[in-house]
């Protein structure tokens, strides 16, 4: 509800709407209409004439300011962009310098590039170096429930290591891993039972081995006694280039908690201290030399043969870590070459935009939307409006004009312009 009152001519009222709605979690800013108020009809003219224009200079100032808004806003991202670029090219160049890879501040791509091609050349003949291999014939991977032989399941890269472990599990190198007694069956039938064979769902699995437990003379974070020779459970020196969870299960329980280390001497050291506080597995040494669980070692069936008497049924050797890290440095070179490309492009991109600000139509933009900002404000001065962020808090505050007496308007149109303002 509005209560009437007289109107002063030429003076500017301003309308506070306050929201009264208590289901509203956080207060609502009021809303503030102001409108000027005439005593006669060729001054509410002329304001209507200069509100036209004040209108139609609002809307063009808004069209600069909106497209002059969205081009500093364009530029400020290409420069967040150009900051994301160097960041990220700084840090690919500080993991580069870890491989000693020093990068020119010239001609940086036609180094990154050579870099590259040698580091794939070198990569190709770590490839072609011999190595061992495993040359028993797999079993056809025709079912998705055969892993493969023993033998190709797994890779070991020293090569004492993989001779003793090899000859040690030599009995078990032809078997046939399979997920299902199904596909175990199928493969014995085709064979006529010559062929070895070991269903992943027939093993008893909490007999198996811990995978990361500690060697026994640590025990509870407890070192009882300092071993020579190093020992390691024999477990630990395979890698599953596929295959991993069904793998440490098939050696989990072929080797169980076997022990490899370097020779007959320090396993005897070993297994006379652990015996004295717990059960010691078998050992295996790199010289050869084999120490049952039982404390029994000597004799043929306790040495290993020659690598070249196992008629290459040993587990071959995985690619070198060279390879590997040839591999890091090349993608870590190509990831830098993609930075300093794309850095490139956003700082092109960031030029050709700061130029465009200083065209000479964008500075004539400028100029218009400053004599247009003038003007409004001449308009403005002229119906003695009040700035938006001058607004006083009062309900209807009167700001008085100097503007020559007139005739009042007509009653009828004084009726229309409130309801203009009430409606």
């Amino acid at each position: 509800m509005f209560s009437c009152f007289p109107g002063r001519d030429s003076t500017e009222y301003i309308l506070v709407f306050e929201p009264d709605l208590p289901a509203l979690r956080r207060p609502l800013e009021p809303y503030r209409l102001s409108f000027m108020f005439y005593n006669d009809f060729k001054k509410q003219q002329q304001m209507a004439t200069l509100t036209k224009e004040r209108d139609q200079l609002s809307q063009s100032i808004g069209v600069y300011r909106n497209w002059l808004d969205t081009t500093n806003q364009l530029v400020n991202e290409i420069k967040c962009q150009v900051t994301e670029a160097e960041a990220k090219e700084a840090q690919l160049k500080s993991q580069l310098r870890k491989y000693q890879i020093e990068l020119p501040e010239e001609n940086t791509l036609q180094y990154v590039d050579f870099l590259i091609k040698q580091k794939m050349l070198d990569q190709e003949g770590v490839m072609k170096q011999p190595r061992r291999t495993c040359t028993l014939p797999n079993y056809p991977k025709g079912n998705q429930d055969v892993l493969g032989k023993i033998a190709h399941l797994a890779q070991i890269e020293d090569n004492e290591a993989a001779k003793v472990i090899s000859w040690h599990l030599a009995s078990d190198m032809d078997c046939v891993i399979t997920l299902t007694t199904e596909a175990a069956r199928s493969i014995f039938d085709e064979t006529q039972g010559r062929q070895q064979v070991l269903p992943l769902d027939s093993i008893y699995r909490k007999t198996l081995p811990d995978w990361n437990r500690p060697l026994p003379h640590l025990r509870n974070g407890k070192t009882f006694f300092r071993p020579i020779g190093n020992p390691v459970f024999a477990r630990h020196l395979l890698t599953f280039p596929d295959n991993v969870e069904h793998c440490q299960t098939v050696f989990g329980m072929l080797l169980g908690d076997t022990i490899v280390i370097d020779n007959l001497d320090a396993a005897n050291h070993y297994r006379k201290e652990v015996v004295k506080i717990a059960h010691c597995p078998t050992l295996l040494t790199r010289a050869g030399d084999r120490i049952l669980s039982n404390g029994k070692f000597g004799g043929l069936q306790n040495r290993a043969p020659p690598m070249d008497k196992l008629r290459g049924m040993v587990f071959g050797a995985p690619v070198p870590k060279l390879y590997s890290t040839f591999a890091g440095q090349i993608d870590l070179l190509q990831q830098y070459r993609t930075a300093v490309v794309k850095l490139d492009n956003v700082n092109k991109d960031l030029d050709l935009r700061l130029q465009s600000l200083n065209a000479p139509e964008v500075q004539k933009k400028r100029q218009e939307l400053a004599e247009q900002e003038k003007s409004l404000k001449l308009i403005e001065q002229k119906l003695g409006m009040t700035p938006s962020d001058k607004v006083t808090e009062s309900l209807l505050q009167p700001v008085m004009l100097d503007m020559p007496d007139t005739p009042i308007p007509p009653k009828r149109m004084r009726r229309e312009t409130m309801k203009k303002l009430y409606w």
